[in-house]
């Protein structure tokens, strides 16, 4: 039944804001905002399951299967568990919920966004930098993933055998515990059956069983861990100009398809990609629960199982385990890259974002388990089979995904079979990421220029030629401490500077009580409980955050070749360098709005973080009849009925 017009009516003790109010009783002149020349639309989500699961694909990637297992167990199991969750809870999931309001209730990307705020427009512009640099390097680690996808389908896996070359590396064939030279001692009186060779053949011969071979006097080391090293990546010994060497081909015919993919499912905007996830954010759930049920299987998994969720109480006491707890909700949730609000843009105005947001970050938090139980249930059968401690199988980043799992794969028959899932799983849990990384950036330039809009196609098409052409260095044989420098440098504590900026922009300088009162409007509803979201967005978020980046500060330390040798300094500066390329818009743009504008500087202050007359609602309505600024005179039982959008549940 319609509504009549006078329902939609805003009494005159709600338009006259206060005296604190930055909005003047007339109102009128400001926000006679005339229409603009029709441009291309900018599109929408299909349905509400294509924003759904490519908010989850965005959350759920690559980080959830070898990045959280490891920290986990070396940051006290159930204890690094404990503080992650309490982190989710104070920080990471108000966050989510601020960025998903702020996208829905504007229908803006993360640059235009800041309409609300013009002297926080730099955030939004550093988040699209910051998005760009991860992409590059991302879709790196996906074509190394499509190399081992490529490599799995052959009769026997390249990573499980010992090519004669890889002999002078100690090379065994499966990663085995720490074993002493053969000798009398040993073998005779200790009845040794396992030894490593002495290289006097008279004496290998003579042993009652074949010694395991080495040329090398360090530590054996598995072929899957040569295979990566000297085979995938061909990683130099330092990062200098002499060691950097030209693009491996077959990496870089890797990376060529995977960039194909990603543009190919983007060429359309979300009208595409928004397709494309449902099959690549289901898919991963599907091979992991398989995965999961076939470890269980496993004799020796329970001892993996243990040493994941078996707290050490103590860890919660030091720092680094809260640092590292923080680390990994923000790099899976991916607050602060704008993707969260990229998407969020791009809903119905009406959408339930605050159960959205909720399920969205349990679905994060529910998947890094699962996938944490299915990499230690591993684990400990192929540690049972071999003999050694599961802390000796599982090494952190790269060796999880890319050495110790490809080897534990071959204990699951038939090997070549597992292998194939596992590493496009890998890949398709990456593509979403990648999606919303690009597209983040792609949004942001297109709010700015609407008119470009009509040119999507080729814009997409023109950055995918440019993030590959940018990766190549990434892909030559010091390519690996290049992508460890864009992300220690682009990206980390990067990442944390931006996101204590923009809480404070919003909560501090917009207010948290007008963020509230844009939920009520959109929503029909303040979120509930409403003290406990103001708590956390008031003080939780930009003081936590901000103290880990000072304490990421202080505690920094540069990136190193190895555990002696640290980055070249040539290479430190050029990190340095593209850490201020990321965050240098934000106080630029600052500076720029404040000294352009007119007045004292108490007026230039107010006036450039005064909203602008293009802020409000994308619910089509008069912002100056329909949209309540100031929610101090809105009733609870008022609540939503200035909303044209909700007016059938009035």
């Amino acid at each position: 039944m319609p509504v009549p017009p006078e329902k939609f009516q805003v009494s005159e003790k709600n338009l006259d804001m206060d005296s604190n109010s930055n909005i003047p009783k007339n109102n009128d002149e400001k926000y006679d905002v005339k229409p603009s020349d029709p441009v291309e639309d900018r599109g929408e989500w299909g349905s509400k399951w294509e924003f759904i699961l490519s908010c989850v694909g965005l959350s759920v990637g690559l980080g959830n299967v070898w990045r959280f297992p490891y920290l986990a167990y070396e940051n006290g199991g159930a204890a690094f568990l404990i503080a992650y969750l309490i982190l989710q809870f104070l920080i990471g999931k108000p966050m989510y919920l601020m960025e998903l309001v702020l996208g829905q209730f504007s229908g803006k990307g993360p640059s235009a966004v800041w309409d609300m705020n013009p002297s926080a427009k730099g955030i939004g512009i550093s988040m699209a930098l910051i998005s760009i640099v991860v992409a590059v390097y991302y879709n790196v680690i996906m074509a190394y993933t499509l190399f081992y996808f490529f490599s799995s389908m052959q009769g026997t896996l390249p990573w499980t055998v010992c090519k004669p070359e890889w002999k002078q590396y100690g090379c065994v064939e499966q990663t085995t515990r720490k074993l002493k030279y053969c000798n009398d001692t040993l073998v005779l009186k200790n009845n040794i059956t396992d030894c490593r060779c002495t290289l006097d053949a008279d004496f290998d011969s003579s042993l009652p069983f074949n010694c395991t071979n080495t040329s090398y006097y360090g530590e054996p080391t598995s072929s899957a861990e040569i295979f990566f090293y000297k085979e995938v990546i061909q990683k130099s010994a330092n990062m200098y100009p002499e060691d950097i060497g030209a693009p491996i081909w077959k990496l870089a015919l890797c990376l060529l398809l995977s960039w194909i993919v990603v543009v190919l499912c983007l060429i359309k905007g979300v009208k595409s990609s928004g397709k494309v996830v449902y099959f690549t954010a289901t898919f991963p759930y599907i091979i992991l629960l398989i995965l999961l049920v076939r470890g269980c299987t496993l004799d020796g998994a329970i001892d993996g199982v243990i040493y994941f969720v078996v707290p050490k109480w103590e860890k919660l006491l030091d720092l680094k385990v809260w640092v590292a707890a923080a680390g990994q909700m923000f790099f899976s949730l991916n607050v602060s890259f704008g993707g969260i609000i990229m998407f969020g843009s791009y809903n119905k105005f009406k959408n339930n974002v605050y159960g959205d947001a909720l399920l969205i970050s349990i679905m994060d938090v529910v998947t890094s388990i699962i996938a944490g139980f299915v990499i230690f249930t591993t684990f400990g059968g192929m540690a049972k089979t071999i003999g050694v401690d599961v802390q000796d199988v599982a090494n952190k980043g790269y060796g999880l995904a890319f050495v110790a799992y490809p080897e534990a794969l071959t204990n699951l028959p038939p090997p070549q079979l597992w292998s194939v899932l596992f590493f496009f799983m890998l890949f398709t849990l990456g593509l979403d990421s990648e999606f919303a990384l690009l597209e983040t950036a792609l949004t942001c330039i297109q709010d700015e220029f609407p008119h470009l809009r009509k040119y999507k196609s080729y814009m997409c098409v023109g950055v995918g030629i440019g993030c590959y052409l940018i990766a190549l260095p990434c892909i030559t044989p010091a390519g690996d401490y290049i992508v460890a420098l864009m992300d220690s440098y682009g990206a980390d504590f990067s990442m944390l500077f931006v996101a204590t900026c923009e809480a404070i922009a919003v909560m501090w300088v917009y207010g948290v009580k007008r963020f509230i009162g844009d939920i009520t409007y959109m929503l029909g509803r303040a979120p509930r409980p409403v003290y406990f979201w103001g708590f956390c967005w008031v003080f939780c978020s930009p003081i936590l955050i901000g103290l880990l980046f000072v304490y990421r500060m202080i505690e920094y330390s540069p990136p190193k070749i190895n555990d002696n040798l640290e980055y070249p300094e040539f290479a430190q500066i050029i990190g340095w360098t593209l850490t201020c390329l990321v965050l240098c818009p934000i106080p630029l743009t600052f500076l720029y709005m404040l000294f352009t504008a007119n007045g004292n500087l108490w007026q230039r202050l107010k006036t450039i973080t005064t909203p602008t007359p293009h802020w409000g609602p994308n619910d089509g309505s008069e912002k100056e009849k329909h949209w309540i600024d100031d929610i101090s005179d809105v009733s609870v039982e008022k609540q939503g009925i200035d909303n044209p959008a909700l007016s059938s549940h009035v």
